[in-house]
């Protein structure tokens, strides 16, 4: 977790490293909280209207990147030496999560009849949040309108209409 610094994030936060100490013994129990916190704010309600339940996935997505500063978190996860259970932690409390609702709305759409039977949901739910961190990569901001046009793009390429 060398990317991870106790003294920038107490910076950050307008305190000091020996108070997140008294808190968090280590880098990795302070991460895990990190990313507890993160987990805790709350889905979107499901509508029942795939489409429209894909978008508000992917705008929920957007603030809990931008509104808590989560992406650094996820760059910190492809690093190689993470500690393990770090990885763990991330992947079933942030990534499995979003993915399953993300195919949950997807799969949705097969059952409704809006979406072709044979349409790679799973290829397709990497497809929504990837293209957020490739703008980030690449130093592009995303636009405003990203959840609304990743959802809709997604929605195409897997057969829909809209």
């Amino acid at each position: 977790m060398s990317g991870l610094s106790i003294a920038a994030i107490a910076d950050e936060a307008g305190s000091t490293r020996q108070a997140l100490y008294r808190r968090w013994p280590d880098k990795l129990s302070l991460a895990v909280a990190a990313v507890a916190d993160l987990a805790e704010t709350t889905p979107p309600v499901v509508t029942g209207e795939p489409l429209r339940d894909l978008i508000a996935e992917l705008t929920h997505f957007r603030e809990c990147i931008v509104d808590a500063s989560s992406l650094a978190l996820a760059g910190v996860m492809l690093q190689e030496d993470v500690d393990p259970e770090f990885r763990r932690v991330y992947r079933e409390r942030l990534v499995k999560p979003r993915r399953s609702r993300v195919v949950a709305c997807l799969e949705r759409g097969i059952a409704l009849g809006l979406l072709p039977g044979d349409a790679d949901v799973a290829i397709a739910s990497t497809f929504v949040t990837g293209s957020w961190y490739a703008m980030a990569v690449a130093g592009t901001k995303p636009p405003k309108d990203w959840a609304d046009r990743t959802a809709h793009l997604v929605w195409r390429a897997c057969g829909g209409k809209g």
